[in-house]
């Protein structure tokens, strides 16, 4: 019976421990990462080449991510999964573009025959991952929220810009609003001029993510926009025209 009781205590400790690793930025598994971001994010674009000079920061970035493909996001709730697997994504592609470091555009990486999102590069819960399998087979179908393609980075100036700040389960709703709202008061993502709105081709490739978040792509759109841009926004005599995605990398000017 005294086993039991400890054997219990002893997991429930440990999922305590899986739980508190999300509950902040200060003291927690992603208190590394941050640095790394706050320290190599300039404004949209990331200091690739600053990081691929340092070997600290290379062992650092290297560390989390095996510090996150050590937890199960079973053992999480919604939030703290959702920000593990953002995290996880963001962590991965500025590692897989590191490696490769330099290149004109982390499509070069494997070349014709090989994207980089279809390589494995992870692996949770004894389960080789690439790129697509945590966004589209992990983070779409379980989260259904279109915010997470502001939230993920794909190391490309089309994209939408990588955040300075680590996802947590805590501010996960804010961080991702303000995520969306950075990038759709951009002219880069949404344009409005001539009777038209340019929008990034995010919302062509994943119209039915953000129609299922929000009813419509204007909708969404409109969530998100300042003031002054809502009513152009909602007009549909304003048409919609989608831009060229700019799949050079995002590097730091």
């Amino acid at each position: 019976m005294k086993k039991t009781i400890f054997i219990t205590l002893v997991s429930a400790m440990l999922l305590g421990f899986g739980s508190a690793l999300f509950a902040g930025a200060a003291g927690t598994v992603h208190e590394p990462y941050e640095a790394l971001l706050q320290k190599y994010v300039k404004g949209f674009g990331f200091d690739y080449a600053g990081l691929s000079k340092s070997d600290v920061d290379k062992k650092t970035l290297s560390a989390y991510v095996d510090a996150l493909e050590a937890l199960n996001p079973e053992d999480m709730n919604r939030s703290e999964a959702f920000a593990y697997w953002i995290n996880l994504y963001n962590a991965a592609t500025l590692e897989l573009v590191i490696q490769n470091y330099p290149l004109e555009s982390i499509k070069d990486i494997g070349g014709i025959f090989k994207s980089p999102w279809k390589r494995k590069v992870v692996t949770v819960a004894g389960k080789e991952l690439t790129l697509d399998n945590i966004e589209h087979d992990i983070m779409r179908p379980t989260f259904k929220d279109a915010r997470l393609h502001f939230a993920v980075n794909c190391a490309s100036i089309g994209c939408p810009p990588l955040s300075n700040r680590a996802y947590i389960a805590e501010s996960l709703n804010e961080q991702l609003d303000a995520a969306s709202k950075a990038a759709l008061n951009d002219e880069r993502w949404l344009k409005i001029s001539n009777g038209k709105l340019e929008l990034s081709k995010l919302f062509d490739w994943f119209k039915d993510d953000f129609e299922e978040t929000s009813g419509s792509v204007r909708n969404y759109l409109a969530t998100y926009v300042s003031e002054d841009k809502k009513a152009a926004v909602m007009d549909d005599s304003n048409k919609i025209k989608y831009k060229g995605y700019d799949w050079k990398l995002n590097s730091a000017d």
